[in-house]
């Protein structure tokens, strides 16, 4: 070997020296950047093959920068990384539910209920008292009221749910394009042999962050390009990317109010968007399954509690002597829009805290001879219409009333309107023969024993502990109103303590995936300061060799 090889190895090994110094040197700068993973130089030794002496040492060879990464455990972490933004979002929801019924506190709606019922006690007992009864009027808007507050923000909590959706497709476009970018960043490197590890290491990061917003596949080529998809679709891919986009549609809801509901596609094949993991199939769930169950279950409590009060009440008799109203509007079609009759709401002496008579079948009635239409004023419905002094028929029962024809039953509020208080029937349209429309009907014999009279007022009292919710097997209800929403809230509270268990559960398992990756990936800048150490003696012992082997020249070329 020459003076003039060593001088090469001293060169070889002063440059791999200067460059696991600025590895190293990389490693300690990031060493608290997310996602940046430990690099390390590869060397191996250089050799020739010498006829007299085999092979020659040559000097050290560097081979290529490795980063330091397990992509199994990558993979790991984005699995349970789509499970965590999955149960992130139910567990929000299940939260935000528990902070709008406001359970227990005094101003939930069990209170509310309470004092409600509360107030027809207090009716039974002071039947001809006006401020019972004011007492009554009040509280049952005041419980209305609140019917109507949980409704709406169940509705809102719903509404922002596709606001949500729409910030994360777009989010996860945005990762999208910054995939494909890399993609081409790497291809463009490793395609002359050669790693991309900071790229990488950076498409990484947007991977286990896009695995979050939804559910991932990822596999590599041979020049380290990805394809990404998603809900068995291609998001990227070498060559393209393809974004989502949001689609919106709106329906009626059984109140009249519109509801708005957005749906993801993809933008080019136009193939619906539908997750199976994440924080976006998080949004959907909630949005469609578990907001919709407690709003329904809300609606089944006003509606039950509004035709039960309604179902008592129109047996009751008022203060002026008539009965058939109903307290609540019969309309109702649940929670976020019941309220009082126009009759009670009007005056409170319509509320009918007095009970007496005894339900009894009419006569048949039938209208008078000629045409009845829009212009004629209403029939008044008489008890007997045989009788030599017709006796006319109030307080008719609510429901009671058939009108037909000798081919068909004509509907009520279609085809007539009946009074039920002063006991009168119109027809909606003209056309109808008198001779052939007979009407048929119960009404309340006897009448009101007067202001003193409590019995009404004392059975609507009683609702409170009567079973009327939840209907078993053969349809006999097995709760009462108190117990059915208990229910409701015990029901929120296990499934918010599953989701969070889930969450809790989910998140240790990325964090042992990821400590697990930091044992690998992770910068120790102890061990990174004794390399640093170490390559400086090597870098010095290379300089004294080249020093070395300068000076032999230098005496050789003098001699």
């Amino acid at each position: 070997m020459s003076l003039l090889s060593v001088l090469n190895i001293g060169t070889r090994a002063l440059h791999a020296s200067q460059l696991s110094m600025d590895v190293t040197g990389q490693n300690i700068s990031n060493a608290d950047v997310e996602g940046y993973s430990r690099k390390r130089l590869n060397l191996s030794p250089d050799y020739r093959h010498d006829s007299s002496h085999g092979q020659m040492g040559l000097g050290v060879q560097v081979i290529n920068i490795e980063r330091m990464r397990n992509t199994f455990i990558d993979q790991q972490i984005r699995k349970q990384n789509r499970e965590v933004g999955y149960f992130e979002e139910i567990d929000h929801t299940f939260t935000s539910i528990e902070n709008i019924f406001t359970e227990p506190s005094d101003t939930g709606l069990l209170t509310y209920m309470d004092q409600f019922f509360d107030s027809w006690q207090n009716l039974a007992n002071n039947p001809a008292d006006a401020s019972a009864r004011k007492m009554v009027q009040t509280n049952a808007e005041i419980l209305s009221t609140v019917f109507h507050n949980i409704s709406g923000e169940l509705r809102d909590l719903r509404s922002t749910r596709n606001e949500e959706i729409t910030q994360r497709v777009n989010k996860v476009n945005q990762i999208a394009e910054q995939i494909y970018n890399l993609n081409q960043e790497i291809g463009a490197v490793e395609i002359k042999n050669q790693n991309a590890n900071d790229s990488r290491d950076r498409r990484d990061l947007l991977l286990k962050e896009l695995s979050k917003y939804t559910d991932i596949s990822v596999t590599e080529n041979s020049q380290g390009q990805i394809t990404v998809t998603t809900a068995g679709n291609i998001l990227v891919s070498p060559v393209n990317v393809q974004k989502l986009e949001i689609t919106t549609a709106s329906r009626k809801t059984a109140d009249g109010s519109t509801i708005v509901d957005v749906g993801v596609r993809f933008a080019e094949s136009k193939r619906q968007f539908n997750p199976q993991g994440g924080q976006i199939k998080g949004l959907f769930d909630s949005r469609d399954t578990v907001i919709p169950e407690y709003q329904q279950m809300l609606d089944k409590i006003a509606i039950e509690l509004a035709e039960s009060i309604n179902n008592v009440h129109v047996e009751g008799y008022t203060l002026r002597g008539y009965s058939g109203i109903q307290f609540f509007d019969p309309e109702i079609t649940g929670a976020s829009d019941i309220r009082l009759s126009a009759s009670i709401m009007s005056d409170i002496q319509n509320i009918a805290a007095a009970s007496s008579g005894e339900s009894q079948p009419a006569a048949t009635n039938s209208f008078p001879t000629g045409t009845h239409d829009f212009g004629t004023p209403a029939i008044q419905l008489v008890r007997d219409p045989a009788a030599a002094a017709p006796v006319s028929a109030r307080n008719v029962i609510h429901g009671t009333v058939t009108v037909r024809t000798p081919s068909i039953v004509l509907q009520e509020g279609v085809d007539y309107h009946v009074d039920y208080v002063h006991g009168t029937l119109q027809m909606l349209h003209a056309g109808f023969n008198a001779e052939d429309i007979t009407v048929d009907f119960q009404f309340k014999s006897g009448g009101s024993q007067g202001p003193g009279d409590n019995s009404n007022a004392l059975a609507i009292a009683r609702l409170r502990a009567r079973l009327t919710m939840n209907p078993d097997t053969i349809g006999n209800p097995t709760s009462t109103f108190g117990e059915f929403y208990g229910s409701l809230i015990g029901r929120l509270g296990l499934s918010r303590n599953q989701a969070q268990s889930n969450l809790e559960t989910r998140n240790f398992l990325v964090e042992q995936y990821e400590a697990h990756q930091d044992s690998i990936a992770g910068v120790s800048l102890d061990e990174e300061m004794a390399n640093l150490i170490r390559f400086q003696h090597t870098y010095q012992s290379a300089a004294r060799l080249i020093s070395t082997a300068d000076r032999m020249l230098e005496v050789l070329m003098n001699i």
